[in-house]
């Protein structure tokens, strides 16, 4: 049994269709090997997740940033929303543990497992959208999401890797 529960008092967000909180989870691998499920995968639920969280996100820098030009602004957001990013934020909050996986699914780590939580981190917000609105979602968003803006800032990793280096190497001229 999955622990639910704990999630949402850890993540102080109670969700009033539980269904739509376990389908964020369901990977269409789980799918295949339970076709009695009652639930449907959540790749809608990712669709709708990575909208809203790109609305907040995209929201929130053109506010708190109003002298930053956009091209910069998108650098910011895709190293706030990228794979990797989502995927280490859906890890420090325990979704790992709380995937629907096929067996086969389930051994996997790494890459794949990563791109699984980043999918089920937009799921999760597209869920948390229907099921409470986007005030509640943004507030995760915010917390959980934007919160990561410092040390994306910080370590300047909304540098691609070429422009980091010609940085370096002009450094050391």
């Amino acid at each position: 049994m999955k622990d639910f529960p704990e999630l949402e008092q850890n993540l102080h967000v109670v969700f009033k269709n539980k269904d739509l909180l376990w389908q964020a989870f369901v990977h269409r691998s789980y799918l295949n090997e339970n076709p009695d499920f009652h639930l449907f995968h959540n790749e809608r639920l990712e669709f709708l997740g990575d909208a809203v969280l790109e609305l907040v996100v995209t929201e929130h820098l053109y506010s708190k940033y109003p002298d930053k030009p956009e091209g910069e602004l998108t650098t910011w957001r895709a190293a706030l929303v990228n794979a990797k990013m989502l995927a280490s934020i859906a890890k420090e909050i325990g979704f790992n543990d709380l995937l629907l996986l096929s067996r086969g699914e389930a051994r996997e780590t790494g890459k794949a497992r990563d791109y699984i939580l980043a999918n089920t981190m937009e799921s999760f917000i597209g869920a948390l959208y229907l099921d409470r609105g986007l005030k509640i979602a943004a507030k995760f968003i915010t917390t959980y999401i934007l919160g990561k803006l410092p040390h994306i800032l910080e370590s300047k990793l909304f540098e691609d890797a070429k422009s980091r280096f010609q940085e370096t190497a002009q450094e050391k001229q």
